[in-house]
C-alpha cells in the first residue's frame, strides 16, 4: 500500500477484498480492476490470486475478509446464484467495513428487493439452505443495494470499462487514505450500558437532568458519553460534547475557552461577531442567559476539579427543563449533589465482551482462534478487563502469530500489579524501537492535539522517520488521528509516557529528558540547572501549572507575558536540547544551543528577527502570531541556519517584508498567512528549488508576485486566496511543473498566463470571487490531472470548449456566475465528473451531452431562473445521487427520471411552471427526500407510494394540492412529512400507515380558511387510522377545521412531545390527553369555540390558549409542576385557575384580557412564583409601590451585586386606531445610556394583545445574565419608554417603574408574615400587592394618569398621587361635618341648660 495509507488499513494483509461472480466479470472485468488496483500500489485480493494451491477456499475467502480494509462488491446477473457469493456478502457486512458497490448490468433497486434477475436464484437457494441462511442473505442485498456505487450497463459499451476502472481505482485510493482509523471504534458492550443509563434519564426526562459518570481512567467512560451524546442528540437543537475539560482548564484563560466553545455551540446562530469572553465571570453570565431560554444537551468529558462546574454548568436551577447535562470524571469528588442529579459507575467490562474486545484487537475476529483462545483468556484476566488495556495490548500482539511470543507477553503480565495499568501499557511501549521510543515521548510530553503534518515536520527536522514511526504508533493504538488531523493519545497513555520520563530523575529536574511543567521549567532555568539530558523543553505561558482555587478564578501567577524575561545563558549546558517553546516570553541573550531542531516562539516580542542568532542546526522556526515584528534581518559575517526546512510566520501582522532567502537551501513550507503588511516577496523566493508549500493567505497588499518562479521545481501548493491586490499571476507560472494545488480566490487577477498549461500535474484549481476573470485560456484543457475546478462567483462570461478535454475533472464549480449564460457541449466528455455545481448561475439550458456523464453523482442548478427544461438525456445519469432543481423554469420532469436509479434527493421546490410530476418518479426506489415546497402541482402521481425509503416528504405551501394518493399510506419509512398551506382539506384512510412518521405539520394560513365557508368546505374528520401514528412527535394541524369533540383514542400517540391544534373548531379536549406523558407543547390559540381544558399531563412545559374566548373552566393546574409559560390571553370567561399557586417552574404568565379571573389569579399569585417569573401580564390599573420613575440611575453597591432589574408598565391599546395584526405588544423598550447616550435597548415583549381598551400591568424581570444587567456600570441610567417610531400605534404608555434587585433584596424563602414592610423580600412585597388585589384599586382618572406620566418625563420624579389628594379632601369635608355636628350638639345642651 502506498505510505499515505493509514495505520489500520496497512496492519491488515489485503487492501481490497474483490467480491465478484466469476462466470459474468472475471476475465472482461474484475482482472482488469484488479491488475489496476496492484499497480497503484494496492493490495487487492482476487481469489485465483490470493489463494494458494491446496487452500480450502471457504476458510480462505473468510480469512480473506476478515483481513481486507475495504471490499469491491461487483455485482452481477448471476451473482445470487452462487451461495458462495451470497456468504461473502454477508460477511463482508458482518465485518462492518467499507464497501464499494459495482451495479454491473444490474438495476440496483432490483438488488436491494432480490427481485429480476436475482429473483429465481434466492428462490432456489432458500428451498436448498432454508429461509433462515436465506433471511441473511437477502439483509446483506438490501444493504449493499442501499448504498450508493458506481453503475455499468450495456449502453455504456465495453470501451467505457476503462473510465469505470479509473473511478474505481481513484475512490479506493481516497477512502483508504482517509478513513481506515476515523471508522467508529470498536465497542463491545457499549448499547447495554446506554440502555442502562438511557433509564436513569427517562426517570427526569422532564427535569434538568444532570449525570455524573465515574470510573478509572481507561475504563470506558469518554465511549460511554460519547455513545449517549449520538443517542439524545436527535432530541435537542443546542448540543455540546466538550472534550479534555481537564487539560484545557489547565491553560491560562483554559476556562474562558471553554466556556467561550459552549456558548458558540449553544447559540442558535453561529454569529462571528459574537462579543468575546473577557473573563470566566462573564462567561457564566452568557452561559446563564443561554441555558436559562432554551433546552440543551451538554457533556463535560475528564472534569477533575469541582470549580470546573461552577465555571461551565454554574447550578442546575439555572437551566430550561427537559436539559440534559453528562459529566464524566474519575474522582466522585467532583460530583455534589448541588450539580448532579444522578451517578452512574462504569465498571469494567463482563469477561466474555472483554475477550471480544480483545480478540477485535489482536486477530481482527470476534473470538481467538483455538489455539491462542486459553491465552487470550489469561490476558484479559490480567489486563482487568480494561478497554483501554485490552486495546492496546491486543494491537501489540496483533500480527505475533508464534505461541511462544504470546507466553511471553503473559509472563510479563504476570509480574505486573493488579490494576497498574500504566505497567500494562508500558509493555507495549517496551516493544518500540529506541526512536520510536523517543517519538512516542515526544508526542506524550509535547505534542498532543498538534497538527500531524506539523509534528512529521518536527520529526523530519530532528532526521527522525517521522512517518512511518507515526503509522507504527497508530498500529499499536499508542496515538489516533482525529477528523481535524491531530494528535490525539488518551491521558493514561499520555501519563505513562509522562511518568516514563519522570523517572529518569526524581530529584535533579535538569536531569530529565523533557521538560513541560512550567514551574519546574522556570525552576530550572533559573537556578541554571541544565544539563545534557535535556532534548525538549515547552513553555507556553498560556499554560497554567496550578489548579482553581474556590474563590478566584484569575491565573495563580503574576507574571504577565512581557514580564519575563528568559536568558539564553541558561540553556547553555542543553547541548542536546533538540526541541524548544518559549511563546509569549522575552529572550535576552543572542544564542541558544546550535543542537535546537525546533524553534516555536509565537508571540515573539522582538520588532527585528535576526537570523544569525538563531541556533545552526535549526529546522523549523515558528514565529507565528509575532505581531511586532516588521522585518526578518542577517549579518553577512555571521553564519544562518542552512538546514531550515519550515518557516512560520503566520499573523505577523506588521511584517513588511521578505529578505533574500536564498541562503536557505532546505526550505520547504514557509506560512505566511494573515501578513496584512507584507508589500514586497525578495525575487529569492522564486529560486528556493526545495520549496514545496508556499502560503500567502491574506497577504492583502501583495501586489505581485516574483516575476521568475524558475526555480520553485517542486512547488507542490501555492496558495495566494484573499490577496486582493494580486492582480496578475507570474507568466512562467507553467514552470511549476510539480504544483498541484493553486488557489487564487479572491484576487483581482484578470486572465491566466497562457504558460498554465504546462501544469501537468494541477489537481486544484480555485478561482472563486475572481471578479474580473472572464475568460478561462483555451490551453485550460491540457491540465490532464485536473480534478477540482472551482469558479464560484467569478465574472466569468463563458467556458472554453476545450474544457472537456479535462478527463480526470471530478468536480466543477460555477456556483453564482450569473454572467456565464451557456455550457460547452464538449463537457459531455468529463468522463470522471461526479460534481457539476452551477446554482444560481446564469445558464439558459443543460447541454444534451450532459447524458454522457453517466457516473456524475451531484448535479445542482437550483435558481437558474433560465433553465426550463431538461434534456432527454437525462436518463442516461444512470450514476445521479443528489439533483437540485429549485428554483428553475422547467415546465415537467421528463419520464426518464425514473431511470436515476440511485437518486435519493430531489429538490424541485419553487418551480413556478411544475405543474405534475411524471408516474415514473415511483421507480426512484433509493430517494430518501423530495423537496416540492412552494410549487403549483395540484396533485401527486399514485406511484408515489412505490418510495420505499423516502424519509422526509416536503411539499409546504403547494397551494394548488388539493389530495393525497392513497397510496401514501405505502411509504413505511417516511419519517418527515411537511404539508402547511396547501389546499388539501382531508386525508386518506391509508394515511394511519405511515408507521415510521415522526414529524406531521401540516397547519393552514388561518386567514386563508376564514375566507372558506364551512357549507363549501365542511369541517374536518381525523381519519380512523389517524392514531395509529404512534410514533409520531410532532403534530402540527392548525386551522384544519376540527369541530365537535377531539376522539378520546388521542392518547395513542403517546411520543408526542409537541402538538398545536390552533385556530380550529372543536369544543373539547379528550380526557385521555392527560396519558400523553411526554408532551411538552400545547398550543390551542384561537379555538374560539372550546370550553373547558381537561386535566392536562404533568410534563408540560408550555401551554398556549390565547383568544379562546368560549373559555370557562380549567382544570386543576397543581399536577404541572414543570410548565414555565401559561398564555390565556382574552380567555374573558374564565373566573379563575386552579392550581396556579403551585406551579413552581412558572416563569411567563399571560392573562391580558382576562378580567373576569384576575381577583383569582392575583391572590394565587405566590411568593415563590413571583421570584421566578420573567414576564407577568394581567388586568390591573397600578404599579408596585417599591417602583421608582420610568429612569434610574444605577449606583454600584459595596459588596453586594446586582442580581436583577425588574420593569412595570401600565398600558392600554386603543381599539379605535387602526387595527394591525401583532402576536403581541413589541413597542415598549428597556434601555440602558450612558452620559445619556444608548448603549443598549432591549424589547419588553408583551405575549397576546388584549382585545378590550382597559389598562393592563406588565412585569418583566431581567436576571443577571441579561445584557441589560450585566452591562451596567457606576452611575449608567435604565429607563423605559415607548418605541419611537411604533410598529402598532394603538399602544398607549399610561405608566412606567424600574426597580434595581441586589444581593440579599429577594433571597429570603422563609416565612415574612411578621415582618414590617422594610425587611420583606421584594417578591413578598409583590405576593402581597397581588394577594391584597391593590393592583385593580386605583380610581384615578385615565387623563390624570397620562398627565401624571408626563410630568414624571419632564421632572425626572414621582409626584403625590391624585388619588391622595382626592383622599384627603374626603377627610377634611369628614372632619368639618363632624366638627360642625358636635358644635350643635354643644350649642342644643347649652340651650336646655338654660
Amino acid at each position: 500500500m502506498t505510505s499515505s495509507s493509514s495505520g489500520r488499513a496497512f496492519r491488515l494483509r489485503w487492501d481490497v477484498f474483490l467480491s465478484f461472480r466469476g462466470e459474468d466479470t472475471r476475465e472482461c472485468f474484475t482482472k482488469k480492476l484488479h491488475e489496476s488496483l496492484k499497480s497503484q500500489g494496492i493490495r487487492a485480493f482476487m481469489d485465483d490470486e490470493g489463494l494458494q494451491r491446496g487452500d480450502h477456499i471457504a476458510l480462505r475467502l473468510i480469512e480473506a475478509i476478515d483481513d481486507s480494509a475495504a471490499s469491491i462488491v461487483i455485482i452481477s446477473p448471476n451473482y445470487a446464484d452462487s451461495d458462495w457469493c451470497l456468504k461473502e456478502l454477508a460477511k463482508i457486512f458482518e465485518r462492518g467495513r467499507l464497501v464499494i458497490p459495482v451495479f454491473y448490468k444490474v438495476d440496483p433497486s432490483h438488488v436491494r428487493k432480490q427481485s429480476g434477475p436475482f429473483e429465481e436464484g434466492f428462490r432456489i437457494l432458500e428451498k436448498r439452505f432454508g429461509n433462515q441462511e436465506g433471511k441473511v442473505w437477502r439483509e446483506a442485498m438490501s444493504k449493499l443495494g442501499g448504498i450508493a456505487g458506481l453503475l455499468y450497463d450495456d449502453s455504456n459499451g465495453d470501451g467505457e470499462h476503462d473510465n469505470l476502472i479509473r473511478l474505481l481505482v481513484q475512490r479506493v485510493l481516497k477512502e483508504l487514505s482517509n478513513t481506515p482509523m476515523n471508522v467508529s471504534e470498536y465497542a463491545v458492550g457499549i448499547n447495554e450500558r446506554v440502555e442502562k443509563v438511557m433509564d436513569l434519564l427517562k426517570d427526569q426526562s422532564n427535569n434538568v437532568n444532570v449525570l455524573g459518570l465515574y470510573g478509572m481512567g481507561g475504563v470506558g467512560k469518554t465511549t460511554l458519553a460519547k455513545a449517549l451524546f449520538n443517542s439524545l442528540v436527535g432530541r435537542f437543537e443546542r448540543r455540546c460534547f466538550l472534550s479534555n475539560v481537564r487539560q484545557f482548564s489547565s491553560k491560562e484563560d483554559g476556562l474562558v475557552s471553554l466556556q467561550s466553545n459552549i456558548i458558540k455551540d449553544l447559540s442558535h446562530e453561529k454569529r462571528t461577531h459574537q462579543s468575546p469572553i473577557i473573563d470566566v465571570n462573564a462567561g457564566i453570565s452568557a452561559i446563564k442567559r443561554i441555558v436559562n431560554e432554551n433546552r440543551v444537551l451538554l457533556v463535560l468529558d475528564d472534569v477533575d476539579d469541582v470549580n470546573q462546574l461552577d465555571a461551565l454548568i454554574g447550578k442546575k436551577e439555572w437551566f430550561y427543563k427537559g436539559s440534559c447535562i453528562i459529566i464524566t470524571t474519575r474522582d466522585t469528588t467532583v460530583l455534589p449533589k448541588r450539580h448532579v442529579n444522578d451517578l452512574y459507575e462504569v465498571t469494567e467490562l463482563y469477561p466474555e465482551q472483554a475477550l471480544e474486545l480483545f480478540s477485535h484487537h489482536a486477530f481482527s475476529k470476534k473470538e481467538p482462534p483455538p489455539n491462542f483462545l486459553n491465552l487470550s483468556k489469561q490476558i484479559v484476566s490480567l489486563t482487568g478487563k480494561m478497554p483501554l488495556a485490552l486495546e492496546v495490548f491486543g494491537c501489540f500482539l496483533f500480527g505475533k502469530r508464534r505461541v511462544e511470543e504470546w507466553e511471553d507477553a503473559v509472563e510479563k503480565l504476570k509480574r505486573i500489579q493488579p490494576e497498574n495499568l500504566h505497567d500494562v501499557l508500558k509493555i507495549s511501549y517496551d516493544g518500540l524501537d529506541e526512536q520510536e521510543k523517543c517519538i512516542f515521548l515526544d508526542i506524550a510530553c509535547f505534542f498532543i492535539q498538534t497538527k500531524r503534518g506539523d509534528v512529521i515536520d518536527v520529526l523530519r527536522g530532528c532526521g527522525f522517520r517521522g512517518e512511518i514511526a507515526m503509522t507504527i504508533l497508530e498500529e499499536k493504538c499508542l496515538i489516533k488521528i482525529r477528523e481535524d488531523s491531530t494528535l490525539w493519545m488518551h491521558d493514561q497513555i499520555r501519563d505513562m509516557g509522562r511518568q516514563i520520563v519522570l523517572d529518569e530523575n526524581h530529584v535533579d529536574l535538569g536531569m530529565r529528558s523533557r521538560l513541560w511543567d512550567r514551574v519546574e521549567i522556570m525552576s530550572v532555568l533559573k537556578s541554571k540547572k541544565g544539563t545534557r539530558c535535556i532534548q525538549g523543553i515547552v513553555l507556553d505561558f498560556k499554560e497554567r501549572s496550578k489548579k482553581l482555587t474556590t474563590t478566584s478564578y484569575s491565573h495563580p501567577h503574576a507574571e504577565k507575558y512581557n514580564e519575563v524575561v528568559l536568558n539564553a545563558k541558561s540553556f547553555e549546558p542543553m547541548v542536546n536540547l533538540r526541541l524548544l517553546q518559549i511563546n509569549n516570553l522575552s529572550l535576552e541573550g543572542k544564542y541558544l544551543p546550535n543542537e535546537l531542531k525546533w524553534l516555536q516562539w509565537r508571540g515573539c516580542p522582538l520588532e527585528s528577527m535576526p537570523l544569525d542568532t538563531l541556533p545552526r542546526e535549526l529546522t523549523v522556526l515558528d514565529l507565528s502570531n509575532g505581531q511586532k515584528i516588521k522585518s526578518l534581518c542577517r549579518s553577512k559575517s555571521h553564519t544562518v541556519p542552512e538546514n531550515l526546512m519550515v518557516m512560520n510566520l503566520s499573523n505577523c501582522i506588521q511584517l513588511a517584508t521578505i529578505p533574500d532567502l536564498s541562503w536557505c537551501l532546505q526550505i520547504e513550507k514557509i506560512n505566511l498567512e494573515n501578513c496584512i503588511n507584507l508589500t514586497r516577496i525578495h525575487e529569492s523566493i522564486g529560486s528556493l528549488t526545495t520549496l514545496r508549500n508556499l502560503n500567502m493567505t491574506r497577504c492583502r497588499n501583495i501586489v505581485e508576485l516574483p516575476s521568475d518562479v524558475s526555480g520553485l521545481k517542486h512547488l507542490e501548493s501555492l496558495i495566494l486566496s484573499s490577496c486582493s491586490k494580486l492582480k496578475a499571476l507570474p507568466e512562467n507560472i507553467g514552470i511549476l511543473k510539480s504544483l498541484k494545488v493553486l488557489a487564487a480566490d479572491d484576487t483581482t487577477i484578470v486572465e491566466l498566463p497562457q504558460s498554465i498549461f504546462r501544469l501537468t500535474k494541477l489537481e486544484s484549481l480555485v478561482l472563486d470571487r475572481c471578479k474580473y476573470l472572464r475568460r478561462l485560456p483555451e490551453c485550460i484543457g491540457n491540465l490532464c490531472s485536473l480534478q477540482e475546478l472551482s469558479l464560484n462567483q467569478s465574472g466569468l462570461q463563458e467556458l472554453p470548449n476545450t474544457i472537456g478535454s479535462l478527463k480526470n475533472l471530478e468536480k466543477l464549480s460555477l456556483i453564482w456566475c450569473e454572467s456565464l449564460t451557456q455550457m460547452p457541449d464538449s463537457i459531455g466528455n468529463l468522463v470522471s465528473l461526479t460534481e457539476l455545481l452551477a446554482y444560481h448561475s446564469g445558464i439558459t439550458e443543460l447541454p444534451a451531452t450532459i447524458g454522457s456523464l453517466s457516473y456524475m453523482s451531484k448535479l445542482s442548478v437550483g435558481k437558474c431562473k433560465l433553465v426550463n427544461k431538461l434534456p432527454d438525456s437525462i436518463k442516461t445519469l444512470v450514476s445521479i445521487i443528489e439533483l437540485e432543481l429549485d428554483g428553475t423554469s422547467i415546465r415537467y420532469l421528463p419520464d426518464q427520471i425514473g431511470e436515476m436509479k440511485q437518486l435519493r434527493k430531489l429538490e424541485i421546490g419553487n418551480c413556478s411552471y411544475l405543474e405534475s410530476l411524471p408516474e415514473s418518479i415511483g421507480h426512484l426506489g433509493s430517494l430518501t427526500t423530495l423537496n416540492i415546497v412552494n410549487g403549483i402541482i395540484k396533485e401527486l402521481p399514485a406511484s408515489i407510494g412505490l418510495l420505499d425509503n423516502l424519509v422526509t416528504l416536503k411539499l409546504s405551501r403547494c397551494r394548488m394540492l388539493r389530495h393525497l394518493p392513497a397510496s401514501i399510506g405505502n411509504l413505511k419509512s417516511l419519517y418527515h412529512l411537511m404539508m402547511e398551506e396547501t389546499a388539501i382539506l382531508d386525508l386518506p384512510e391509508s394515511f394511519g400507515m405511515l408507521s415510521s412518521l415522526r414529524t406531521l405539520r401540516m397547519s393552514k394560513k388561518p386567514d386563508l380558511v376564514s375566507t372558506l365557508s364551512v357549507e363549501n368546505i365542511g369541517y374536518f374528520v381525523i381519519p380512523s387510522s389517524f392514531c395509529n401514528l404512534t410514533l409520531l412527535h410532532e403534530l402540527d394541524a392548525r386551522a384544519w377545521r376540527l369541530s365537535g369533540k377531539i376522539p378520546d383514542d388521542f392518547e395513542k400517540l403517546s411520543l408526542l412531545e409537541t402538538l398545536n391544534l390552533g385556530q380550529n373548531n372543536f369544543h373539547s379536549l379528550p380526557s385521555s390527553l392527560k396519558g400523553l406523558s411526554v408532551l411538552k407543547n400545547l398550543s390551542l390559540p384561537n379555538c374560539t369555540e372550546l370550553i373547558s381544558l381537561p386535566s392536562l399531563p404533568s410534563s408540560l412545559i408550555e401551554l398556549n390558549a390565547d383568544n379562546c374566548y368560549a373559555l370557562q373552566t380549567i382544570h386543576d393546574m397543581s399536577n404541572l409542576e414543570s410548565l414555565e409559560e401559561l398564555k390565556l390571553t382574552n380567555c374573558e370567561k374564565v373566573v379563575d385557575i386552579p392550581g396556579l399557586e403551585c406551579l413552581k417552574s412558572l416563569r411567563r404568565l399571560y392573562l391580558s384580557g382576562c378580567k373576569a379571573c384576575s381577583s383569582n389569579a392575583y391572590r394565587r399569585l405566590s411568593k415563590v412564583a413571583l421570584r421566578n417569573f420573567q414576564n407577568l401580564s394581567m388586568p390591573g390599573t397600578k404599579l408596585p409601590e417599591l417602583f421608582s420613575g420610568e429612569t434610574v440611575s444605577f449606583t454600584k453597591r459595596k459588596n453586594l451585586e446586582l442580581t436583577s432589574v425588574v420593569v412595570g408598565v401600565i398600558f392600554s391599546i386603543n381599539h379605535n386606531k387602526m387595527e394591525i395584526q401583532m402576536p403581541g405588544v413589541v413597542d415598549v423598550q428597556a434601555k440602558v445610556l450612558k452620559l445619556g447616550k444608548l448603549i443598549y435597548s432591549s424589547v419588553l415583549y408583551i405575549g397576546g394583545v388584549p382585545r378590550t381598551d382597559e389598562k393592563h400591568i406588565h412585569l418583566r424581570r431581567f436576571q443577571d445574565y441579561h445584557p441589560l444587567v450585566s452591562i451596567l456600570k457606576d452611575a449608567d441610567t435604565v429607563s423605559v419608554a415607548k418605541r419611537s417610531p411604533s410598529f402598532d400605534e394603538r399602544l398607549e404608555l399610561k405608566k412606567c417603574g424600574i426597580h434595581l434587585i441586589y444581593e440579599g433584596d429577594d433571597d429570603y424563602v422563609g416565612d415574612e408574615e411578621s415582618l414590617d414592610k422594610g425587611l420583606q423580600s421584594v417578591s413578598e412585597r409583590l405576593a402581597r400587592f397581588f394577594n391584597t388585589s391593590e393592583c385593580v384599586n386605583d380610581t384615578q382618572s385615565e387623563d390624570d394618569c397620562q398627565h401624571e406620566l408626563e410630568q414624571e418625563k419632564e421632572h425626572g420624579t414621582r409626584l403625590l398621587p391624585v388619588k391622595g389628594n382626592f383622599i384627603l379632601l374626603i377627610l377634611l369635608n369628614i372632619f368639618f361635618v363632624l366638627l360642625s355636628w358636635f358644635w350643635l350638639r354643644y350649642l342644643s345642651s347649652a340651650e336646655r341648660r338654660d
